[in-house]
This record gives C-alpha cells, sequence and structure tokens, in this order.
C-alpha cells in the first residue's frame, strides 16, 4: 500500500510570515489552495498539496524563484520542538542528533540523516526527486539561518545539493545560502564544517533536554497513531470494493498480526468495527447526496450484501431511511 504522506502546518508558518515579511500577503496564497484566511489550521496537510502552494506563492510573490527569495525573509528561530532539542543540548552535533530522530513531526518526506566524513559533515534531508524545487530551496535556507544562529555565526556551509536540473542564477544560490548550489545532484543534501558539530551550546540543560525529548516522544506517537487510522480508513475503502474489509484482511495488507493490529488500535483509542461503520455512514450519505445512484448499488459499494440490512443500518446511524435522507438533504428542484 502506498502511504499518502503529510507535512506539519508547522513545516509551513515560517514561509506564511515570510510571505508577510515580503510584502505578499498569505490570505490570497491560502485561498487559491482551497483554505481559509489567517494561517494555517492546526494539524497536518497533504504534501501534495505543496505543488498547489508553490504555484500559487510564486505567482502571488511575482518570483520564478520564490523558494530562494522567501528564504531571505525567514525568521531564523520558529518557536519549533526541535529547536529546543538543538538549545538544550550540550553541543551542536548533538542537538542536531537528537533533532533528527522526531524530524517527521515536521514532514514524512524529511528522511534526515547525518553523516561525517574527516572536516566535512553532510545533512541528507532525505526527499524524493519530483517535489516543487521551491520546497527544498526554502528548506536549504531555512535550515542554514537557523545553524547560523544556532551557532552564533559559526556555522559554515560549503554546498547545497539539489537533485532538480533546472533552478536559479548561480550568483543567487549564493547569495542567499552563503556557498554555491549543485543542480541535477543525486540528493538533496547540505554540506559543511564539521567542526561546528562540537561546538557548545550556551543554553545547555540536561533536565530541560529530558523534557523536551519526553515531549517529542509523545507527539511523534500521536503521528503515528494517526497515520494507522489513516491508514486502516483508507484500506477498509479499498476492500469495501470487494465486500471485504475485515480485520484479517487489512492486518494482512498492513503486513502485521491480526491481534497486534486490533491492539494498536486499542492504544489509539479506536476500535476496527467502528471505523468500518464510520466509513460506511460516510460513503452512503455522500453517495445519497452527491450522486443519483440506486438505491442498491449504494447497498454494493458500501459492503452490504442485502438491502434491508443496509435500511436497518442507516436508519440506526441517521433515524431516516436513505431514501428520506435523500430526499430531505437535496435541493427540491434535483428531487
Amino acid at each position: 500500500m502506498t502511504r499518502d504522506l503529510t507535512d506539519d502546518v508547522a513545516l509551513m508558518r515560517p514561509v506564511i510570515d515570510a510571505l508577510r515579511a515580503s510584502g505578499t500577503d498569505p490570505d490570497r496564497v491560502l485561498a487559491r489552495v482551497g483554505l481559509p484566511p489567517g494561517g494555517l489550521p492546526a494539524g497536518r496537510f497533504p504534501h501534495s498539496a505543496q505543488a498547489l502552494f508553490w504555484k500559487a506563492a510564486s505567482e502571488e510573490c511575482g518570483e520564478q524563484d520564490v523558494g530562494l527569495y522567501l528564504a531571505q525573509h525567514l525568521p531564523a528561530f520558529h518557536g519549533l520542538l526541535l529547536e529546543y532539542l538543538f538549545l538544550s543540548s550540550e553541543t551542536f552535533g548533538e542537538g542536531l542528533r537528537h533533532a533528527l530522530r522526531y524530524v517527521r513531526l515536521l514532514s514524512d518526506t524529511l528522511n534526515a540523516r547525518l553523516e561525517v566524513g574527516g572536516d566535512v559533515a553532510t545533512l541528507l534531508l532525505g526527499m524524493s526527486a519530483g517535489v516543487p524545487r521551491h520546497f527544498p530551496e526554502m528548506l536549504a535556507g531555512a535550515v542554514i539561518r537557523l545553524f547560523d544562529a544556532l551557532t552564533e555565526g559559526h556555522f559554515k556551509p560549503r554546498l547545497v545539493q539539489l537533485m532538480h536540473n533546472e533552478g536559479a542564477a548561480p550568483a543567487r544560490y549564493v547569495k542567499v545560502y552563503g556557498c554555491p548550489a549543485e543542480l541535477g545532484a543525486e540528493r538533496y543534501a547540505l554540506q559543511f564544517d564539521a567542526d561546528v558539530l562540537a561546538r557548545a551550546s550556551r543554553h545547555a540543560a540536561p533536565e530541560l533536554l529530558r523534557m523536551h525529548e519526553s515531549l517529542a516522544r509523545r507527539q511523534l506517537a500521536e503521528v503515528e497513531r494517526l497515520d494507522l487510522v489513516r491508514q486502516v480508513r483508507e484500506l477498509i475503502g479499498e476492500l469495501l470494493v470487494d465486500s471485504g474489509a475485515t480485520l484479517e484482511q487489512v492486518a494482512g495488507r498492513l503486513n502485521m498480526p491480526p491481534r497486534r493490529l486490533r491492539e494498536r488500535l486499542a492504544m489509539a483509542g479506536v476500535r476496527f468495527n467502528d471505523l468500518v461503520t464510520d466509513y460506511r455512514c460516510r460513503l452512503a450519505k455522500e453517495l445519497l447526496l452527491k450522486t443519483d445512484e440506486r438505491i442498491e448499488v449504494i447497498v454494493e459499494r458500501t459492503g452490504f450484501s442485502e438491502p434491508s440490512t443496509f435500511y436497518r443500518a442507516f436508519k440506526r446511524w441517521v433515524g431516516e431511511t436513505p431514501v428520506e435522507f435523500r430526499k430531505r438533504g437535496k435541493p427540491s428542484g434535483e428531487q
């Protein structure tokens, strides 16, 4: 099963601030991607929405290289938990390694890791080819600005590697990053002087570090809980088409024993049968209100074997029959 990748809104809030700082109204960008004005809602959103967001941002800013453009307007600190892991660690390198354990709190696409060889350290960002170039170009700038602030100006970038083949003029990368950028690379990565990893943090506090790590572990567990529930819901939808969607079938698709899936769902505070019921109810309502499908077809698509069983279940869910629900919910001209 292909998992839908998501980003936390915390990853994009600094971009909203940068849009505002650049003189661009962020509400105009948000409106073009179907989001309400006033900022991003809490939670996570599909990574696939990045393409539409950056297209809208580019056009509203009038900037072809909008990722680089906004990187210049980003604040150094964003109030993220990962930044506090850095600050409370003994050294910059220790803080970086702590933060990398929890990078998924920001995005499913950032499978980041650190490599050190001789006097060069490389932060691999783990993104795949095909993401809008503005996102990694902005992210590289944000990381450099953050690392420079965390080390009080001692961070020295050497090279930014970008997988896309077409980008800005070389001089613009040097201006924004303080180092050259290599286009058409095999990876998204940032190379820098390794000696900065040993730099001590003036804000080191072991007790705060333990507190921040505990909070990060809880937040990561919540992300994984929501991810499991989302995957189970998606599989229920796929399997219902073939009149399936049993716990055993879903567990098989997730490559885990049924008992383990039941336990993990219980830890997430949900029951498998409730997820199936919720999916069937929402799908039935959508088909009744938004399509003209015959009831017999809706019965089949929601995984029921008999219309009578569907009718009883729907009335139990909604308090009225499918026919009554459809008649009440559609405008009079469509009935």
